[in-house]
């Protein structure tokens, strides 16, 4: 029965149209491909998630080195901080030495000076 369908069709599409027969499979196929959808998947398992699993922990590495670098940046702002007290205080220690030694200095002048008078 189908057959005589087939047959029917494909002279009856000849005498009208003149297609050729195998130019209407080809047409068919292709509607029949375009409609007819094929997924295919696959259960999850450790070696298809690994991907997954990859991207997850490097964008958890990634927020780490982000919360690292601003407490290094904290960190160098309080050393910097701490060394400029360092040396502010280093600087003016050695600035009262120095005016206790020009001090020390004017007063044995003095001192030789009424010695030699």
């Amino acid at each position: 029965m189908v057959l005589i369908v087939l047959v029917f069709i494909f002279s009856f599409s000849w005498i009208l149209y003149q297609v050729n027969p195998v130019d209407i499979i080809k047409y068919l196929g292709a509607q029949a491909g375009s409609t007819i959808g094929v997924s295919v998947s696959v259960s999850e398992n450790p070696f298809n998630t690994l991907a997954q699993q990859l991207k997850e922990k490097e964008i958890k590495l990634q927020e780490k080195e982000k919360e690292l670098l601003k407490k290094e940046t904290a960190l160098k702002k309080e050393n910097i901080s701490s060394q400029g007290k360092i040396i502010l205080s280093l600087i003016s220690g050695l600035l009262i030495i120095l005016f206790i030694l020009i001090l020390i200095n004017f007063y044995l002048d003095y001192k030789r000076r009424k010695e030699l008078k």
